[in-house]
């Protein structure tokens, strides 16, 4: 008895060296806290226990997260997630912690001990990266303009010659005195259609620049989305003599997402598609557009016959790019696949295609979410 009384009291001493350590009774009071629980929340012991964890919650959860943490031990189950908590001088820190509990004869628990690992600087590191993803998304963003500007320029130029042309015959007719009503009402609506064409890419020009990754999810008109991706990219094709379809779709369909990043999705993907076809004597590129019940299938399919085994194992790695260093950052498939997968869907390569072909599926509606019911369980 004495061995192994002296066991439980070596494994205790381990424990609490190791991790942070309290004990709860079944209504959530503390019982019981170690010295590096004491140590990490700023609390004395005499200022634990009797409390509730409530004494540390950080208000960075919502009630959500306790209710579920307390649904899961309250039926005997052992929970495990990060905590964000707040010490007494109101410095916040995250634990990475297991809850488990102890089960009377009467079938509920009557103690719960919770055994947590500080993992402050790992949150915060986490934070970095986050954010210099997102700095890499708006690089990657900034690269695709680059490769429309051009395109875009000479698309708004043309139409503004027209206006500008249509303009001075108006101006020569009033000087002229003729004022024939046909031929006048003929130059105001092709000044109008005109118009409303640099409308339409400006437009798709602000909603590509302006997205961002606080962008929410929204019901969108599908056709909308693919006509702003369009209206960016299709002159850069007529430029370079590569032929370029696409499908057609039902002006009426919707689908539920961030619109700003599919259409980030479809344009670096039309770009590739362009920059791999210009090199090729069979030059073409088509945009095919499948319509399910539960998602959208956009098939980015190039003239070429695929993509070697060497460089398939590296395309969505980041900073990888086939391109020349003036033309590429490596960035695009990267973060595209990151953004379709943020939204529930898939970027992939059609291995079975017999030309290049890039698959993005993007579900049309959000997934449910279960709503939880709040408890006291709290810290």
């Amino acid at each position: 008895m004495e061995a192994l009384l002296k066991e439980l009291s070596d494994q205790k001493q381990a424990l609490d060296q190791a991790a942070i350590v309290a004990a709860t009774d079944r209504t959530g009071a503390i019982t019981y806290v170690n010295n590096k629980f004491c140590e990490v929340s700023e609390y004395s012991q005499a200022e634990l226990i009797g409390q509730n964890h409530r004494i540390i919650n950080s208000g960075v959860h919502p009630k959500s997260f306790f209710s579920d943490m307390w649904n899961t031990v309250s039926t005997g189950n052992v929970w495990r997630g990060e905590v964000c908590n707040k010490s007494k001088s109101g410095r916040l820190y995250w634990v990475d912690t297991t809850i488990v509990p102890f089960m009377g004869e009467d079938g509920l628990p009557y103690q719960f001990m919770s055994i947590r690992h500080e993992i402050t600087a790992f949150k915060e590191a986490q934070q970095t990266i986050l954010e210099q993803q997102a700095r890499l998304i708006a690089a990657s963003k900034l690269s695709a303009l680059g490769e429309v500007a051009a395109a875009i320029t000479h698309e708004i130029n043309n139409p503004l010659g027209v206006i500008l042309g249509r303009c001075e015959m108006l101006r020569e007719m009033l000087n002229d005195g003729n004022t024939n009503t046909d031929e006048l009402k003929k130059m105001t609506e092709m000044i109008e259609i005109t118009g409303r064409r640099i409308e339409k890419i400006v437009k798709s020009m602000r909603t590509f620049t302006h997205g961002s990754e606080s962008e929410m999810m929204q019901p969108y008109l599908i056709s909308e989305i693919v006509t702003g991706a369009l209206d960016l990219v299709t002159q850069k094709f007529r430029d370079h003599g590569i032929g370029f379809s696409y499908d057609s779709l039902d002006p009426k369909l919707e689908i539920f997402c961030r619109p700003t990043q599919i259409l980030q999705i479809l344009v670096n993907l039309l770009n590739n598609a362009h920059d791999a076809a210009e090199k090729l004597s069979e030059r073409w590129v088509r945009l095919e557009i499948i319509t399910r019940e539960d998602e959208f299938e956009f098939r980015v399919i190039d003239s070429g016959k695929g993509i070697s085994p060497a460089v398939q194992q590296k395309l969505f790695t980041p900073f990888f790019t086939t391109k020349d260093i003036q033309y590429g950052t490596g960035l695009g498939l990267s973060i595209s696949k990151r953004l379709a997968e943020k939204q529930g869907g898939s970027l992939e390569l059609d291995f079975a295609s017999p030309n290049t072909c890039f698959v993005l599926n993007i579900p049309r509606k959000p997934r449910p979410q279960t709503a939880l019911k709040f408890s006291s369980f709290e810290g």
